[in-house]
């Protein structure tokens, strides 16, 4: 059967995505390939013309891993020979009969990044991490249904400044900005410290009608929902609007039933699908219903180590920054009320002992704590070593849909919001874990998580409604989550002498660490030592900036049909629902460590949550002046005139302005 021309092209573009993973796939397989079996170049202006007995040994360790099933050929004995860092920490070799037995046809496992291949230690250096990632979304859904021009509608222009200038407004108060840093700023320390700083002078902006919290310290530990502490964060969707949840219900079942469909024989009949435009009976017209929404779990299970010497600076900074920000109105015909909406701040900020993760899990807290190590290795590192993850998640969309309504049928659908608009990002990052870490300059940790909502949806519903039609208004959903959660705790300490005299022989270009400080009593129960020394510095930075705009101005207006089909059947309008949702999470997983800091050891944390909300502004375009000061504090001062004395401010309740501001009172009573 021949096909139509966007399904011939979505075929194409299927067949080219196949190919090129194919092709991915083989150039994978033909580079292993290559060098597995690539000889030795024959340059004539190279004396050293063939493959030396090492690299011969790795290669031939690839290809026993990469095929296990083969039998590898016995190991010729010969005498252990020492690579990169001695054992015993002598700075040369001492003579065979005082070195420790290795054995020689099995290698050992690369924990401590490296291994032992035939004697010889072959050292694996952590590499530095820094990615950057930056999605954008945007999408103009203003939609125009016109009948007979009766509607006199308002320009959507008006309401798209009105969305751009909340949003400099929302920008203007989050307390601190995302921290971003490069080489060309100076040093990084310089910069985490003037981040500290602003969190320590960090205050709630001066807003009328903003609604704000700060936690520091202690205080921010735990989980908090608009500013109070709860031992259970509400699960999202059990939040969201009746029509999307309803919707979510529908597909649920479609699914189930096309799973059960599936295993049944078909007759043709008998499930005969109606098609995808089949209508349902009565007359519904959607302008809302849409979804935003920005996600991000960020991963790590790093460089990290039970024990850990700094010959500088220790500093670890944890932030949360939330704002919620709504302008939110419904002109309806009496008696029709819009439903109450949502905004919701999550933030969760906890840190746990790796060992009582152990103990839930069933797994061993470790060895014995006899014996001291014997043997010990240590990975050399210049330079700093990094780990830094950037993420921005950027969302502007606008569904400002003008509709004339007239139903001339049996049943009508009329639907022109439902958008699905979302970015997604899901990172994880890998390192190794040592038993030592040293490091020569300083140890830095900082997770920043910033997100804001902002939501303008203002409408207006006119005209001829039928009696009896379910006007559905309101009921919008803004959630910002953010869980930033480290598995390992930290415990400061006094540096000994031992560990001072080691960053200073290794600053000096020592290869290795005194015996004395290998056997320290930190390391009893372990048979070997498995070191990395660090030159510079060790800087672990997750930065997270979610930025999510809605405009969901609907303006509606109804003409009579001309039949009065719609007198007696089911008529619906939904123009809000809609559900705006940052999410974030950053999860460290690492061990239980003893810090020692040779200059300043310094931690913080701190929690913002902050939400203005205005349910009682009436629509852009209609009496323009009352709205509230709040709400306008960003226009021109000519264009703010005094407010009258019905004016409908947050904390206030009238008859056209039902429920209170703060929507989650009840919840969390």
């Amino acid at each position: 059967m021949a096909l139509d021309r966007i399904s011939e092209e979505i075929a194409h573009f299927i067949g080219l995505f196949h190919l090129e993973i194919e092709a991915a796939k083989m150039r994978l397989d033909y580079l292993a390939f290559r060098n597995d079996m690539d000889g030795p170049e024959l340059d004539p202006l190279k004396e050293d013309r063939f493959a030396s007995r090492d690299e011969m040994a790795l290669r031939d360790l690839r290809t026993r891993s990469d095929h296990p099933d083969t039998t590898p050929p016995a190991a010729t004995p010969a005498a252990p020979k020492m690579a990169h860092a001695p054992w015993q920490g002598v700075e040369s070799p001492p003579a065979p009969p005082q070195q420790p037995e290795i054995a020689l046809d099995s290698p050992a496992p690369l924990t401590g990044g490296s291994l032992s291949l035939g004697g010889q230690m072959i050292e694996i250096l952590p590499n530095s991490i820094v990615l950057a990632i930056e999605q954008t979304a945007f999408l103009r859904d203003d939609d125009l249904l016109i009948f007979d021009g009766s509607a006199g509608f308002t320009d959507p222009a008006l309401y798209l400044t009105l969305l751009q200038d909340l949003a400099e407004l929302a920008q203007s108060l989050s307390l601190i900005a995302p921290w971003a840093w490069s080489p060309a700023d100076g040093a990084i320390l310089d910069a985490a410290k003037q981040m500290a700083q602003a969190m320590t002078e960090a205050e709630v902006p001066e807003a009328e009608g903003l609604s704000a919290v700060i936690l520091r310290g202690d205080d921010a530990e735990g989980s908090f929902v608009n500013g109070v502490r709860v031992d259970d964060v509400p699960l999202i969707k059990d939040l969201l609007p009746a029509f999307l949840k309803l919707k979510a219900e529908e597909s649920e079942a479609e699914a189930e039933a096309e799973a059960e469909a599936a295993l049944l024989k078909s007759d043709g009949v008998t499930d005969h699908d109606p098609g995808p435009f089949a209508v349902d009976p009565g007359h519904h017209v959607v302008t809302g219903g849409n979804r935003v929404i920005n996600e991000t779990v960020l991963k790590s299970v790093w460089v990290d180590a039970p024990v850990i010497a700094v010959a500088q600076d220790v500093l670890r900074l944890d932030v949360i920054s939330q704002v919620n920000l709504r302008i939110a109105s419904s002109d309806l015909p009496a008696p029709a009320q819009a439903a109450p909406s949502h905004a919701l701040n999550i933030a969760q900020l906890e840190q746990t002992s790796a060992l009582a993760e152990d103990a839930e899990a069933g797994k061993s807290g470790g060895g014995s704590a006899d014996g001291l190590p014997s043997v010990w290795n240590v990975t050399r590192l210049d330079g700093d070593l990094m780990l830094m993850n950037w993420v921005q998640q950027h969302i502007f969309a606008t569904d400002y849909d003008r509709v004339e309504v007239q139903f001339t049928g049996a049943a009508t659908y009329i639907g022109t919001g439902e958008n699905l608009v979302f970015n997604e990002t899901l990172i994880l990052n890998l390192g190794f874990h040592y038993d030592l870490i040293l490091i020569g300059g300083s140890m830095l940790t900082l997770n920043q998580i910033t997100q804001v909502n902002v939501l303008l949806d203002q409408d207006r519903i006119t005209g001829d409604v039928p009696d009896g039609a379910t006007l559905h208004a309101g009921d919008n959903l803004q959630v910002n989550t953010a869980a930033i959660m480290t598995t390992g705790a930290d415990s400061l300490t006094e540096k000994t002498d031992a560990f001072t005299q080691a960053l200073s022989e290794l600053a000096g270009g020592a290869k290795t660490i005194p015996a004395a400080l290998a056997q320290d009593d930190l390391f009893a129960g372990n048979d070997a030592l498995n070191v990395l020394y660090i030159g510079g510095d060790l800087i672990q930075t997750n930065v997270i900036e979610q930025m999510n705009y809605l405009g969901d101005s609907d303006q509606i207006h109804f003409i009579k049909d001309m039949f009065s089909t719609a007198e007696g059947a089911d008529v619906t309008v939904t123009s809000g629902s809609n559900a705006q949702i940052n999410a974030a999470s950053i999860l460290a997983q690492g061990l239980d460590s003893t810090v020692m800091a040779g200059g300043e050891a310094y931690s913080d944390a701190l929690i913002y949550q902050a939400e203005l909300i205005d349910d009682c502004a009436p629509p852009a375009g209609v009496q323009m002046d009352k709205l509230a000061t709040e709400a306008v504090a960003f226009l021109a001062d000519d264009m703010i005139g005094p407010a009258p004395a019905d004016d409908c401010g947050p904390a206030v309740q009238v008859d056209d302005c039902p429920g209170t501001v703060d929507v989650m009172q009840t919840m969390l009573a």
